[in-house]
């Protein structure tokens, strides 16, 4: 799914550091925390060292990064893309929905879908197929 979702979604399902640096480390290949904190740094946040060592851990501690030691220095990659991330996230939250409430949250998404336009409807097929919308 290419198409660019708004900022707040990721706001929303991430802490106030952890978005912008996970949105950084989806558009880098690799980086170390001295780059993610001059990148943050460079745009005007005014943060401690290791504030983002400490949020990065915690990311990795959450799987959404990736760390090696290389050296004495640990590199840090993204584990999953950006569309991974709110698929993944997406699942899990109808996923709880349906063990909470069952066929009734089945019945509600079919509702919902049901009053959708079928061009609506074909777009949402190909996004839950994987495709592109």
């Amino acid at each position: 799914m290419s198409k660019e979702r708004p900022d707040a979604t990721i706001d929303h399902l991430l802490g106030d550091l952890e978005a912008p640096i996970m949105r950084m480390m989806w558009t880098m290949e690799s980086s170390t925390v001295r780059g993610v904190f001059d990148l943050l740094r460079a745009e005007g946040r005014s943060l401690a060292y290791t504030t983002v060592m400490t949020v990065m851990a915690r990311l990795t501690e959450k799987d959404l990064l990736t760390r090696e030691l290389s050296g004495k220095t640990h590199v840090y990659r993204a584990a999953s893309t950006e569309d991974q991330f709110v698929r993944a996230t997406a699942a899990k939250r109808v996923q709880a929905l349906v063990d909470e409430f069952g066929d009734l949250a089945i019945a509600q998404f079919v509702a919902t879908v049901s009053d959708l336009s079928p061009e609506r409807y074909a777009q949402l097929e190909r996004i839950a197929r994987g495709d592109e919308p």
